[in-house]
């Protein structure tokens, strides 16, 4: 990976297998852009719309926010959207998404969890980040 905030917990049995993710800038800052660009292989034909992703997001040992949103509801929520095919083949798989990040993000060391699974609850991905908005 191009970053040290991404920690992918998938292994050979996940459906999207991640070769890298590199965020631009690589230590996002409230109220900034965030450009994520993604690149893996799919190990089976994949319908985007139909994955759901469980997101978690922790600041210290309190939990602010646990969500399950399909995909393309979660990329949506943060000014984002899948591009290609919605219908995935088999093999390569590169996104590329920007995100305006709100100013009002409050100082902190946030931990968020992403875990994926297709419409048949195959693991799609499973991936945590480690962001620190804190004053530096």
């Amino acid at each position: 990976m191009s970053t040290d905030l991404l920690e992918d917990l998938s292994d050979d049995s996940y459906v999207l297998r991640i070769s890298d993710v590199t965020l631009d800038p690589s230590f996002p800052k409230p109220g900034s852009q965030l450009r994520v660009d993604l690149e893996g292989e799919l190990r089976q034909k994949v319908d985007l719309a139909q994955v759901y992703v469980q997101m978690t997001v922790k600041l210290g040992l309190i939990t602010l926010v646990r969500r399950t949103l399909s995909l393309p509801d979660l990329l949506a929520s943060w000014g984002g959207k899948l591009s290609g095919d919605l219908e995935a083949p088999p093999g390569p798989w590169k996104q590329t998404w920007t995100f305006q990040l709100p100013r009002e993000i409050p100082r902190g060391d946030f931990r968020i969890s992403f875990d994926a699974y297709t419409e048949n609850d195959d693991e799609f991905a499973a991936l945590r980040a480690k962001v620190d908005f804190r004053n530096r």
